[in-house]
């Protein structure tokens, strides 16, 4: 990774560490961008509550939390659809403004949104096209197709420029949106709950452009509730609660406690036990919202990690506890 004009890296090739073989995400290198104490109200409750958040150069950083806990707000606040009531967001170490989407476009920031904002009728190529700088006037989609394909060829993302989107599926709709990002030189890509749509033979070729992307110095901000996901794909988990940053850890340090560890079952129509870890307390302020303590599930879920102490909990049903 190099430092381009104007401060703002471009893509290349970081150094993999020896012990990870994931990139060295080296101490001289700033965050790609840091949220410093944002807060954030709406009327009748505070979204984000001096809430501090960052993302380094080859860094996939999760953001889990129940439903309302504030997390899309927060990305929302860095890619300028939301201005903060205080804090401030540094890019690159240097503090900006960001007044709207175009504003965190230019800054190298691109954001994929739960729900795509694609135009049906028009083709791939048309709807990467659209707002483009520096497209031509009459047939901006030829040369804009071109680049498509030269980025979904060296990212994994296969897509044909020329198909209407109304005729993909889900999950190459949002190739589409990662590919609007990456031709408009994203260096932080968003990630709103990402793997809802997808299915499991697409959320591995996901994971798999992140992985890409993480070795070319790219930073991504994952959003999800799928916590055996999130311990599979980030480098980083930060828990949200009721607003307010519970904590960050370590997603490669919490596996290595799983392994060493080995797995406790949850007594039956009790939350992860004594003094829960940061995803534990994100699950059991779920279990609180909707009235009443959750019972394990030995058939959906899989494993849930109570992450900064390394638990394992078996049966416990995460995909449907609304994170």
């Amino acid at each position: 990774m190099t430092i381009g004009p104007g401060g703002r890296y471009t893509a290349g090739t970081m150094r993999a560490d020896a012990g990870t073989g994931r990139p060295d995400r080296r101490p001289g290198f700033p965050p790609l961008v840091r949220l410093e104490e944002v807060t954030k109200s709406f009327p009748g409750v505070v979204a984000n509550d001096r809430v501090t958040f960052e993302v380094r150069p080859g860094e996939v950083h999760a953001l889990l939390g129940e439903n309302g806990a504030g997390k899309t707000t927060l990305v929302n606040v860095l890619y300028g659809l939301y201005r903060p009531d205080s804090g401030f967001v540094l890019v690159n170490g240097r503090r900006v403004t960001i007044r709207s989407p175009r504003e965190a476009i230019a800054l190298g920031i691109g954001m994929v949104h739960q729900h795509f904002k694609l135009v049906l009728p028009h083709t791939v190529a048309e709807n990467a096209a659209l707002g483009l700088k520096g497209t031509p006037f009459w047939a901006p989609a030829r040369g804009v197709g071109r680049r498509l394909l030269e980025l979904s060829e060296r990212y994994g993302l296969p897509v044909d420029p020329d198909r209407r989107v109304w005729e993909l599926s889900a999950g190459e709709q949002q190739r589409v949106e990662i590919l609007k990002a990456l031709l408009r030189g994203a260096e932080v890509l968003i990630l709103d709950e990402p793997t809802s749509v997808l299915t499991p033979q697409e959320t591995g070729e996901l994971f798999k452009v992140l992985s890409r992307m993480r070795e070319e110095g790219h930073g991504v901000i994952f959003i999800s509730h799928k916590l055996t996901e999130v311990l599979e794909v980030a480098d980083r988990i930060t828990v949200m609660r009721r607003g307010r940053v519970v904590g960050t850890v370590a997603a490669a340090g919490a596996e290595q406690e799983q392994v060493r560890g080995g797995p406790a079952r949850v007594p039956q129509g009790i939350v992860p036990g004594d003094r829960p870890g940061l995803v534990g307390q994100a699950i059991e302020a779920q279990a609180h919202v909707h009235g009443r303590h959750r019972q394990p599930d030995p058939h959906r879920g899989g494993v849930v990690q109570g992450v900064q102490r390394g638990q394992a909990d078996h049966g416990w049903s995460c995909t449907a506890s609304g994170f």
